[in-house]
């Protein structure tokens, strides 16, 4: 079904004053708002599935060294990294796109990971550039890409549906030597962008600290195979076959077995973020349950409209942001929707406060100045059953990191 949405763009891309080019982005902006829609991805608490892309394939190439082919390196890689995960993390179950060297066009790639709830797409590939002396490493989410180079990554990506026979079907026309159409491809936003950001920065953390590649850092473009993806996604360029020094590298079984470790680490590093932070050792109601169960978002039906009683007056003493200072909470329940304060859940949780982050309502006891009276208090809320309570920092209302805590702590003992 087409929505009103759809029609007006419909009709305004045909508007006399809207520009000869702007027209061609809305044509093409339409067309993939008119493709199927992708299948809403498991949203619960933990991090089960991970789908691992090794790009390219089969009659697809991919970016071409001196003496190696992209599709050989980034299969190579792909699979050294999935063995890690099921080594390392047992409960986590690990999909790969293709585990040979066979041809699997872009929108299957995302229909793979849609059809199978996972949790995070994590696809893989070489770059390549005409001069000789680039090289190093990124990692791409999707997004509005800044600068030519950027744009120039996704064009040679996404050249890969030129070896599809249905590509006008399947991608709505879409041109990959197009501007235009990379302009209406940034317009589709994930929901999973911050996500997909915080996953990027730890593979290029791992890359620069631990395998000593060059940080070409994460960057945004407009990539086919991560459009349609209903969860954290992210694209990662381990290097430059086009380089001969970055080519041994890439081709050599230990460099494939240090930028797979590296992909692997930070990957758990995130899957450990993730389910802290979304742990809910509150009783989650029925409904709530449902909600958060796999595919449940799809099958709740929406409540019927009632009559909003007044909330009984109970004395809870709200923390509020405080300007200009740190603030230490104790991070104790998440919920998919917001729960009153005043909720008989929390009846024995002292100076209660609710946040939103990553599209989940999370809630917070005690509010410190210092990191000590934090702990203290996530020690309490641990002998009380929260067994996954854990500290949380705010700067100015907003959340930030231990890291970040201490540079804004130092600045204030200088002034």
């Amino acid at each position: 079904m087409i929505s009103k949405l759809q029609i007006y763009l419909v009709k305004a891309f045909k508007h006399p004053l809207l520009c000869q080019r702007w027209q061609g982005v809305f044509v093409v902006f339409i067309a993939l708002m008119l493709l199927p829609g992708v299948t809403v991805a498991q949203k619960g608490s933990k991090i089960r599935t991970v789908i691992i892309d090794p790009g390219h394939g089969g009659k697809d190439p991919g970016a071409l060294g001196k003496r190696s082919k992209e599709k050989d390196v980034v299969l190579d890689v792909a699979l050294k990294t999935g063995q890690y995960i099921k080594q390392n993390l047992p409960d986590v179950k690990v999909i790969y796109t293709r585990s040979k060297d066979e041809f699997i066009e872009l929108h299957r790639r995302a229909s793979i990971a849609n059809e199978n709830n996972a949790d995070v797409f994590i696809s893989i590939h070489c770059n390549a550039s005409k001069s000789t002396d680039v090289y190093g490493a990124e990692t791409f989410v999707m997004g509005e890409h800044k600068n030519q180079a950027n744009l120039e990554v996704a064009k040679l990506e996404n050249n890969a549906i030129l070896f599809e026979e249905n590509a006008d079907d399947e991608y709505g026309g879409f041109d990959p030597n197009s501007t235009a159409a990379y302009i209406a491809l940034s317009l589709v936003q994930s929901e999973y962008k911050q996500q997909s950001l915080s996953l990027a920065q730890k593979v290029q953390t791992q890359f620069t600290e631990r395998v000593g590649r060059k940080d070409r850092s994460v960057q945004q473009a407009g990539f086919l195979v991560l459009y349609r993806t209903a969860m954290p996604s992210i694209l990662v360029e381990l290097g430059f076959l086009t380089n001969p020094k970055e080519e041994a590298f890439l081709k050599s079984e230990e460099g494939q077995v240090y930028l797979a470790s590296a992909i692997y680490r930070a990957f758990k590093e995130f899957k450990t973020e993730f389910e802290r932070d979304n742990s809910s050792p509150v009783k989650l109601t029925p409904e709530e349950e449902e909600i958060l169960a796999p595919g449940g978002r799809q099958n709740v039906k929406a409540p019927e409209p009632q009559v909003k009683k007044p909330e009984p007056k109970v004395a809870v003493r709200k923390a509020t942001p405080k300007k200009n200072m740190l603030e230490y909470k104790v991070q104790f329940a998440t919920f998919p929707h917001e729960i009153s304060l005043t909720d008989k859940r929390f009846k024995d949780i002292p100076v209660l406060w609710s946040y939103l982050h990553n599209g989940i309502y999370k809630y917070t006891s005690g509010n410190f100045s210092t990191l000590n009276e934090a702990v203290n208090h996530q020690s309490l809320l641990r002998k009380q059953g929260y067994a996954d309570a854990f500290v949380v920092i705010f700067s100015e209302g907003k959340r930030i990191t231990l890291d970040e805590a201490k540079i804004i702590e130092k600045q204030q003992l200088n002034k």
